[in-house]
C-alpha cells in the first residue's frame, strides 16, 4: 500500500499525508459549511422541521471536531505529528464526518420528495468529489473519506420511496458506474499527483547538484589560484636570479627550483583534468602486460631517495619471482605514487613508510591484488575521514596551510580504482598514523620484452635538422627554441597554420612541430592541406602538440596526417625522443 515506506511505522508513514488533507480541508471548509446549511434549509422546506435542530447541532460539532483534530497537521510538521494517538483523531475526524453527511443525504432520499431526491444526488456528488481531492496520495484517506458515501450509494435502490419501479435497475447501474467512475477518477489524481511529487523530487536533486557542482568550481577556482601562486612565484624568483647573473654558482639550484615548481604546476594540472574527464566519463584505460614485481621494485627506487632526503625509512618487500598481469600500469602507478607522495608528506622526520603487495587466486584465473601503504603521520580525525575522497577537501586548514595541493588526489586515485573495477579505501586513528589499501582484481597477462631506454639527454644525430615550430603563442615558441638549442637545429618559426603552408611551400624541412589548437587554421587542417598538396614537404613527418589529452583528440590528429604526438607541457625527454623517431622514419 502506498502508505507504507520502509523502515518507518504506518503512523509515520500516514502523517505526511494527514499533512496534505488538513490543508485541503482548510481550503473546503466555506463549501462544507453552506453544504450543511443547504441541507438544513431543504429539511426545513420540505416539512421535517424536527430535524433541522439536531442536524444543525451535529454537522456543526462534526466540523468543530474536524477542525480542531485536522489543525495541528496545518501548523507542525508531519514529523512531529506521526504518532499514533494524533494520527487516529484526524482519521477518525474524517471518517466522522463522511458518515454524518452520508446518513443526512439517505434521510434526503429516502424521503420521496423531487426536490429532496435531487439535491440528495448533487450532495453526493459533490461531497465524493471534495473526498476524492482531499484524500488524492494515500488510499487509507480516500477510503476512510469515501466509504460511507459508497455505502448510500449502494442503499439508494433499496430505501427509494419505490422500490417496484421500473427504474430501479437503471439505477442500480448508475449507482454502480458512478463508484467506478469516482474509482477511476481518484486512482488517475492519485498517479499524477505521485508524478508531480517525483519530478518536483528529481528537480530538487538536480538543484542540489547543480549547487553542490557550483561550490566544488567555487572552491576548485580558490585552491587552484592559491596553489599556483607558490611555483609561479617560484619559477619567477628563479627565472629572475638566473637572468641577473650575478651568482652563477647557484644557477644549477636555481634551475633545479625552476623544474620542481614546474613539475608540481604539471601535477596541478594533470589531477584538475583527470577529475574533469571522470566526471565527464571520458577517461579511458589501458588493458596491457605488465610484471607486477618489476612495479614493485621501481616504485621502491622511484621513492627511496626522497625517502631518504627527508630522513624516513621506506620499507618495501620485494616479490620472489615475476608476475605478469593485464591492466593499465601508468594510471595504477598514478594512484600508488599518490598514496606514497601522501605517506612521505605527513610522516615526520625517522619514521617508516610501508608498501606492501598480496595475491591471491582469483574466478578464471585472475589474481585479487591488495597493495597498502602505511605511514606514521598524524593519523585522520574521524571528521576528515568523512570527506577524505571529497574533492578540493583537505583534512582540516592547518594541513591545507602547512602541506597545501589542490585536494584532488585521492579523489583521483579513487575513482581511477573504481574505473578499474577496484576499490580504495582508508583507515586510520587519530596520532598513529594512516593505511590506505588499493585492492583490484586483474586478468593474468603475457610475458613482454621490457627493454628500453629512457631519454633524459638530447640525442646525438648524424646531421643538423632543419626543423620548422609552429604555435601561436610566443611564449611556447621561445621555450621550443630554448629546448631546442642543445641539438644545435636550423629553427624557423611560424606563428599560425598560414604562415607554415607558406614556409613549407618555400622551404624543405626535415621535422614540423605542430600545435594542434590554434586560431583560424588549426594545426590538423594545416597538416590536412600540407599532405594533400604537392609541395617538397608533403610527407615530411609533423609531431603534433597539444594539452587536449582525450583519445578522440589525439586520435584526429593521426587522422590529419600527423605522425606523432606529445602531450602539453612538452617535456625535454620526450620531445628528443619523438625527433629522434623522426629522423629515423
Amino acid at each position: 500500500m502506498d502508505d507504507e515506506r520502509p523502515g518507518a511505522t504506518w503512523f509515520a508513514a500516514m502523517a505526511p499525508h494527514l499533512t496534505l488533507a488538513a490543508r485541503e480541508r482548510l481550503k473546503q471548509t466555506p463549501v462544507r459549511v453552506t453544504m450543511g446549511l443547504l441541507i438544513a434549509w431543504v429539511f426545513w422546506t420540505a416539512g421535517l422541521k424536527a430535524f433541522v435542530g439536531p442536524w444543525l447541532a451535529i454537522s456543526t460539532a462534526v466540523q468543530i471536531f474536524e477542525y480542531f483534530a485536522m489543525e495541528p497537521y496545518r501548523r507542525r510538521s508531519a514529523a512531529a505529528l506521526s504518532d499514533a494517538r494524533h494520527v487516529l483523531t484526524a482519521l477518525s475526524s474524517a471518517g466522522v464526518f463522511s458518515i454524518t453527511f452520508a446518513v443526512a443525504i439517505a434521510v434526503m432520499w429516502s424521503h420521496g420528495d423531487q426536490i429532496m431526491t435531487a439535491m440528495a444526488v448533487m450532495a453526493l456528488a459533490g461531497t465524493l468529489v471534495s473526498n476524492m481531492v482531499s484524500g488524492i496520495g494515500s488510499q487509507t484517506l480516500f477510503l476512510i473519506g469515501a466509504l460511507p458515501y459508497f455505502a448510500t450509494l449502494i442503499a439508494m435502490p433499496f430505501i427509494a420511496p419505490k422500490p417496484a419501479s421500473p427504474a430501479l435497475a437503471p439505477l442500480v447501474g448508475s449507482v454502480i458506474l458512478l463508484v467506478l467512475a469516482v474509482t477511476v477518477i481518484w486512482s488517475r489524481l492519485k498517479s499524477a499527483r505521485a508524478q508531480e511529487a517525483a519530478a518536483l523530487d528529481e528537480a530538487q536533486r538536480r538543484l542540489e547538484q547543480a549547487e553542490r557542482a557550483m561550490a566544488d568550481r567555487a572552491a576548485m577556482a580558490a585552491i587552484v589560484s592559491h596553489e599556483l601562486r607558490t611555483p609561479v612565484s617560484a619559477i619567477l624568483a628563479g627565472a629572475h636570479v638566473i637572468q641577473k647573473g650575478d651568482t652563477p654558482e647557484t644557477t644549477p639550484e636555481t634551475a633545479q627550483l625552476i623544474m620542481d615548481a614546474g613539475r608540481l604546476m604539471t601535477g596541478m594540472l594533470n589531477d584538475l583534468l583527470d577529475h574533469s574527464k571522470i566526471e565527464a566519463r571520458a577517461m579511458t584505460l589501458e588493458a596491457r602486460d605488465f610484471d607486477l614485481a618489476a612495479f614493485v621494485d621501481d616504485t621502491a627506487r622511484f621513492w627511496a631517495a626522497a625517502a631518504d632526503e627527508k630522513g624516513l625509512r621506506l620499507s618495501v618487500s620485494p616479490m620472489a619471482e615475476p608476475l605478469w598481469l593485464k591492466g593499465d600500469p601508468f594510471r595504477l602507478r598514478q594512484i600508488v605514487n599518490n598514496l606514497m607522495s601522501n605517506a612521505l608528506k605527513f610522516t615526520p622526520q625517522g619514521g617508516c613508510v610501508t608498501f606492501g603487495v598480496t595475491m591471491r587466486a582469483g574466478a578464471l584465473d585472475d589474481v585479487a591484488v591488495a597493495m597498502t601503504v602505511a605511514d606514521q603521520g598524524p593519523g585522520i580525525a574521524p571528521d576528515a575521514m568523512a570527506r577524505l575522497f571529497s574533492p578540493f577537501a583537505q583534512g582540516s586548514a592547518q594541513v591545507a596551510r602547512t602541506y597545501g595541493g589542490t585536494g584532488l588526489g585521492l579523489t583521483v586515485s579513487r575513482d581511477l580504482a573504481r574505473l578499474m573495477g577496484g576499490e580504495l579505501s582508508a583507515r586510520s586513528e587519530e596520532g598513529q598514523g594512516a593505511v590506505f589499501r588499493l585492492e583490484i582484481t586483474l586478468p593474468r597477462g603475457v610475458p613482454v620484452d621490457q627493454a628500453h631506454r629512457e631519454e633524459t639527454a638530447p640525442p646525438v644525430l648524424d646531421r643538423r635538422l632543419r626543423v620548422l615550430a609552429v604555435d601561436d603563442h610566443e611564449i611556447n615558441r621561445r621555450t621550443l627554441a630554448l629546448v631546442l638549442h642543445p641539438l644545435d637545429v636550423e629553427l624557423s618559426m611560424a606563428s599560425d597554420g598560414a604562415s607554415a603552408l607558406e614556409a613549407l611551400a618555400e622551404q624543405v624541412f626535415d621535422v614540423v612541430l605542430m600545435d594542434v589548437n590554434m586560431p583560424g587554421i588549426d594545426g590538423n587542417e594545416t597538416t590536412r592541406r600540407l599532405r594533400a598538396s604537392n609541395g617538397p614537404n608533403a610527407a615530411v613527418p609533423v609531431i603534433g602538440f597539444s594539452a587536449g589529452t582525450e583519445d578522440e583528440q589525439i586520435a584526429a590528429t593521426k587522422a590529419a596526417g600527423m605522425t606523432d604526438w606529445l602531450a602539453k607541457p612538452l617535456e625535454p625527454s620526450r620531445l628528443y625522443a619523438a625527433l629522434e623517431r623522426a629522423v629515423r622514419q
